[in-house]
């Protein structure tokens, strides 16, 4: 085992109320939520290297709050050795927050062992990644949703002490990835202006030299036609040699600016180009930056009980803009906003989402004889009245595409249901329903469900564009106000960077743009425009790496993730400035297609790895996708090769994604596939299941993945489904997994069998954990056996293994479990390697307490269904090394014991 760092932190700050206890150890967070909190020094942590926290917590007896998952907040905030703080986009293990820098949640007493009952606490174990150049960090350990005081206790941190090794740093931190290396050579972004109001943009360097001149801003103003505008520009300087500049000093390591630009009055975009005056300075630009366009045209400050109206709403931008339209405008045109829809451009809409339907689902129509049919459910009647607040199946899901008028585009297309018209009124109904921050139904606000609404509008706006019908001119100002209101929240959603990185981000953006263009006319729109291409090429390149890979762990998103990068480079054909762009994410797209096409199983449909959506076949949505958007990735050889789908046994790795996946298919249905993930996991949304495994024996599903889905599931279900017990892991002395990740320890080939060992550090730095995949060439046996190192006296394991629903468990005898589906039979057989077998059970539906659910995978509608999990253990002193054989059949039996033999085998497992 490796020396383990263990470092104690300081009492930096402690709130009035919270008075330290007699003993100086217990530390006492009272019930006054978000703002009781202590806060706690860990100053010389390693840079770029995963750390354990952990800390012993104590709650009332008399606690109410105890089955929520957020029972208390650990905030953490990473700073330079000179105690500058770090704004990172993205920290593995943790979620970005706004009250703290980041933050991860506590779950409340429930899910914890039993035995907590009794002591009223527990102790807590959280990884996460620590990025380079943060040396010091500080963590706030806050009330939330706890009804009582609780109390803290034995608060410390755990690092490896070791020699960086080739693994680690093949790892790009994903918290600095989009960070700018400046130089003399300036990098440049542009961005559109809004006349008469500043272009305010914030952002931070990191200084990593003792010293430095610090970095300059260039600035260059342009007109419409793309001429510089001769400066004197106000508040900027000027050289002979640079042009024009601001200066950004930098006096500490991190430094956070504020650059509020004032445009000349023919200025249209501005150019801002990041620069330093010698090369030998080592500063970083963090990004994405945050831009927005003056207190003036902020969405809090233009909302107000005077204008509750879209119409309103955009009479008052219009002041403050100064475009008010002349008297003899006044006389010709109903409205004022009139003069900014233009049926041109509405002709030539091109929108994202109704896109992504179309490369999912294909044809298939949400409206069928006068029903309504969302995500699978049955079909429900369309009532003449809609109150806004249905949920006939209680389910979010239902409720989120519902809310997001999606099917309004059906419908419009429907002349017997009223068509256009019907579409038209049921969406302005929907936004008289409610007025902005009062919806009727929360999940509306979701800003996918904003997104997706937001398109349907302008859909709903060209439909209707070219009409004289004074009826229809009515309709078409009520949705362009709208429109235009939408705009103003995501813009500011995406320009301040709350949902990156993530599809969320990727999606908001997506939308900003498809607003921007349609409204060309609009005062606003070349700045929204430029926002959107800014934060999308920020965005892809945080989710997919150079070679393809994705901190995404969830397969089916990241398919989702391709299909909106192949519709953006589709949709910017027109926009020349923007050639570089789609050249750069061409090619990261089609990198990432040939691992998602290399990883699909034989019937069409990726594992589901995390998140996933039920539904979907994944195999005809490629084909949509490649045929309709994808058709110039083809003259890549290994692309088209991956999608030749080869016959025959087969291997494929991404060792940057964490994944690998075999399979033995000859065109038939008996098909086998196992499929492994051993990729980084955080905290936010993803699932703990490092190492976890699908697999699939002749035709028959036999080990499963649970999946789930956010978008179907809250509460305990939720929770259960992102734990590492909801997964086919191995877990030592009750030790859930972390955040942390896998790596190839090491790879062989013997006597037609393929034998990889996944190395993870998702258990902390208190175990050396590695798990050993042999799988025959045509798959009727494999084995999985996990080892397992500590520097304590004992050590054991438990191992779990999630059957499909339909699949039947018996236990024969001590040494031997049974899977039955139809007449095909699995035999599940413990193997040791070092320390002693220690037996196995089988859970079914176990459901006693949320914090140890166990027995259920994923409902397609959302929701748990029973079904059969084995558990097994394995227990030793100090090193443990056992697994289980899976086997369709003797021969296949035969032929992994006799590779179990072998000496290389032997090494490769303990």
């Amino acid at each position: 085992m490796p020396e383990v760092r263990r470092i104690l932190p300081a009492l930096r700050d402690q709130a009035a109320e919270d008075s330290p206890s007699p003993t100086g150890d217990i530390h006492v967070v009272s019930n006054h939520n978000r703002w009781s909190r202590i806060v706690f020094d860990f100053k010389d942590v390693s840079g770029d290297a995963w750390c354990e926290l952990n800390f012993q917590i104590a709650w009332h007896q008399e606690e109410e709050t105890r089955a929520v998952h957020d029972f208390a907040s650990v905030g953490i905030d990473f700073l330079t050795g000179d105690g500058s703080s770090i704004d990172f986009a993205y920290v593995p293990g943790l979620s970005r927050t706004q009250i703290d820098p980041h933050s991860y949640y506590i779950a409340g007493p429930a899910y914890y062992d039993r035995s907590s009952d009794h002591s009223h606490s527990s102790q807590v174990k959280l990884n996460f990644f620590v990025p380079a150049p943060a040396q010091h960090l500080t963590v706030a350990i806050r009330s939330w949703r706890n009804s009582h005081p609780f109390t803290i206790s034995d608060l410390e941190i755990h690092q490896i002490v070791q020699q960086r090794t080739a693994v680690q740093d093949q790892i790009v931190p994903a918290s600095r990835r989009t960070w700018w290396d400046l130089s003399t050579t300036p990098r440049w972004q542009s961005y559109g202006i809004v006349p008469g109001h500043p272009l305010v943009v914030r952002g931070q360097l990191i200084n990593e030299n003792s010293e430095s001149d610090g970095a300059l801003a260039r600035v260059l103003f342009r007109d419409e036609k793309g001429e510089e505008l001769a400066p004197p520009y106000e508040g900027v300087s000027s050289s002979p040699a640079i042009g024009t500049f601001i200066d950004i000093p930098i006096h500490r390591q991190a430094r956070r600016f504020t650059l509020e630009l004032t445009p000349p009055s023919q200025a249209a975009t501005v150019e801002l180009g990041f620069q330093v005056q010698r090369d030998e300075s080592l500063i970083s630009l963090v990004t994405p930056l945050e831009v927005s366009i003056g207190d003036d045209l902020l969405l809090e400050n233009i909302l107000g009980e005077d204008n509750p109206s879209p119409l309103s709403f955009v009479e008052e931008v219009c002041g403050r803009l100064r475009c008010l339209p002349s008297s003899e405008t006044f006389k010709m045109r109903a409205s004022l906003v009139d003069q900014f829809i233009d049926p041109e451009t509405l002709g030539s809409l091109f929108t994202f989402h109704d896109g992504l339907r179309a490369v999912q689902h294909g044809e298939a129509p949400t409206i069928v004889d006068r029903t309504l049919v969302l995500c699978g459910l049955e079909p429900w009647p369309i009532p003449e009245a809609i109150e806004w607040t249905e949920d006939p199946y209680r389910s979010p899901a239902w409720r989120l595409e519902f809310q997001s008028l999606s099917w309004l585009l059906d419908l419009a297309t429907r002349p017997e249901l009223g068509g256009y018209v019907r579409a038209a009124d049921l969406a302005i109904s929907w936004t008289q329903s409610n007025p902005w921050g009062q919806p009727r139904d929360t999940l509306s606000t979701y800003p996918l469900s904003m997104a997706v609404r937001a398109e349907v509008l302008l859909h709903l706006l060209a439909l209707g564009a070219t009409s004289k019908s004074a009826k229809d001119i009515k309709r078409q100002q009520k949705l362009f106000a709208e429109i235009i209101r939408y705009a103003f929240a995501l813009s500011e959603i995406v320009s301040q960077n709350i949902f990156s990185p993530s599809i969320i981000q990727l999606r908001t953006a997506c939308t900003l743009l498809a607003i921007s263009r349609a409204t060309r006319r609009f005062p606003l729109a070349s700045y929204w425009k430029s926002v959107a291409l800014t934060q999308l090429r920020s965005g892809f390149d945080q989710l997919i790496g150079h070679e393809g890979s994705s901190i995404e762990q969830s397969l089916h998103h990241r398919l989702e993730i391709v299909s909106i990068g192949l519709l953006l480079v589709h949709s910017l054909k027109d926009m020349p400035e923007t050639s570089e762009f789609r050249e750069h994410l061409n090619a990261r797209l089609k990198d990432s297609l040939k691992i998602i096409v290399g990883i699909t199983d034989p019937a069409g449909m990726l594992p589901a790895l995390g998140d996933t959506l039920r539904g979907y076949h994944h195999a005809s949505w490629l084909r949509r996708l490649i045929s309709n958007y994808g058709r110039s990735l083809l003259s890549d050889p290994k692309l088209t090769e991956e999608l030749s789908y080869p016959t025959g046994p087969r291997m494929f790795v991404s060792e940057g994604d964490g994944i690998v996946a075999f399979r033995d298919y000859e065109r038939k249905p008996h098909w086998s596939y196992l499929c492994a993930s051993f990729g980084e996991q955080r905290h936010e949304n993803g699932h703990f299941n490092c190492s976890s495994f699908v697999y699939t024996a002749r035709g028959i599903r036999w080990i499963t993945d649970p999946g789930g889905s956010g978008l179907h599931d809250s509460g305990s279900t939720r929770q259960y489904l992102t734990s590492s017990k909801a997964h086919n892991i191995a877990i030592p002395d009750g030790r859930d997994q972390s955040s942390g990740f896998g790596w190839i320890e090491a790879r062989a080939s013997l006597n037609n069998a393929n034998i990889m060992r996944i190395g993870t550090n998702v258990y902390g730095p208190g175990y050396e954990h590695g798990r050993t995949i042999i799988c025959l060439d045509n798959l009727d046996a494999i084995a999985i056996f996990d080892r397992f190192r500590s520097s304590g006296d004992s050590i054991s394991f438990d191992g779990i293994l999630h059957f499909e629903e339909n699949v039947a468990v018996a236990l024969a005898n001590p040494g031997l479990a049974l899977g039955f589906r139809n007449k095909s039979r699995l035999r599940i057989i413990p193997h040791v390697m070092t320390g002693q077998y220690s037996g196995m059970g089988i859970d079914n539906g176990r459901n006693d307490r949320p914090g140890s659910l166990q027995g259920f995978v994923s409902h397609p509608l959302g929701g748990l269904q029973p079904a059969n999990v084995l558990t097994y253990k394995f227990s030793g002193s100090g090193d443990v090394c056992g697994g289980m054989i899976l086997t369709i059949n003797e021969h296949g039996l035969r032929r992994i014991m006799d590779l179990m033999a072998e000496q290389k085998i032997r090494e490769l497992l303990i």
